[in-house]
């Protein structure tokens, strides 16, 4: 059984052998090194797991854990301190430091690579102990983060989704939605990962409508395709005077490669 446990700054699914409560705090192992994490939603896809749940958190060790969320915002502001001081073009997200205490772990968001040897070696001066730097990607954060979509629903990367996709421009095209990257990005700012789950569907349909700027022989003249929408099955069309109008798919029939607009019966 998989999990999706939060860390702080990003999630990754987790073994477990039990099942734990939504939120709850437990003990992960991830390649031999021991950290908090809250559990979540359980993961139905088929998924690599990047480590397991070990147990859930007692009563009798909140004070340890007390001890470990203060050490991680000192290491998180001490961190943010030094990056402004050398000018690093990068933001800490989230600090995690070992069940042990022998680690910390640090998430980072940068838009390029970044030289960051001068900020590791402050940090292993202040701290004494073995320092990590991860980068993560925007959506791995806005999966953590979680949020709301444009569909009314949580976002998909904060509850069942487990791999990121890769989602191109060219995916939004094959559904003739005008690309305003404002109304087809998510919290994250990338393109929507759900035109990737539609796309299979969007590449079958097509096959069945005009593309956009085929001509259309009709009795008046041509027209012009100008948009289609797969859903609703309406084509939009600019007359040879330049004017619109909105046509059904079932107005036209394929001749060939022409298009034909079927005359109205009278």
């Amino acid at each position: 059984m998989l999990y999706n446990v939060k860390f702080s700054g990003i999630q990754y699914p987790m073994d477990t052998s039990f099942t734990p409560e939504f939120e709850e705090l437990v003990l992960c192992e991830i390649k031999g090194e021991y950290f908090l994490g809250k559990a979540y939603y359980s993961v139905k896809a088929k998924v690599t797991s990047v480590g397991r749940i070990m147990r859930p958190i007692y009563d009798k060790e909140k004070g340890k854990i007390e001890d470990i969320r203060k050490d991680e915002e000192m290491a998180y502001q001490f961190c943010n301190k030094r990056i402004e001081y050398h000018k690093l073009p990068m933001k800490i997200v989230g600090v995690d430091r070992e069940w042990d205490k022998k680690r910390f772990k640090f998430y980072f968001l940068a838009n390029k690579r970044v030289d960051f040897r001068k900020l590791v070696k402050d940090l292993k001066e202040q701290f004494n102990v073995t320092i990590e730097l991860r980068h993560i990607g925007v959506r791995d954060y806005a999966g953590y983060l979680g949020g709301i979509g444009l569909c009314g629903k949580e976002v998909c990367c904060s509850t069942y989704l487990t791999e990121k996709l890769s989602v191109s421009l060219e995916v939004a095209k094959d559904q003739d939605i005008y690309v305003n990257p404002y109304k087809i990005s998510g919290p994250c700012g990338r393109l929507l990962c759900c035109l990737a789950y539609e796309r299979k569907f969007y590449e079958e349909r097509k096959k069945e409508f005009p593309q956009r700027g085929d001509e259309i022989i009709n009795p008046k003249g041509k027209s012009t395709v100008l948009h289609r929408n797969m859903l609703t099955e309406v084509i939009t069309l600019v007359n040879e005077d330049d004017t619109q109008e909105e046509i059904s798919l079932n107005e036209l029939k394929r001749k060939g490669e022409k298009w034909i607009r079927i005359p109205p019966k009278e």
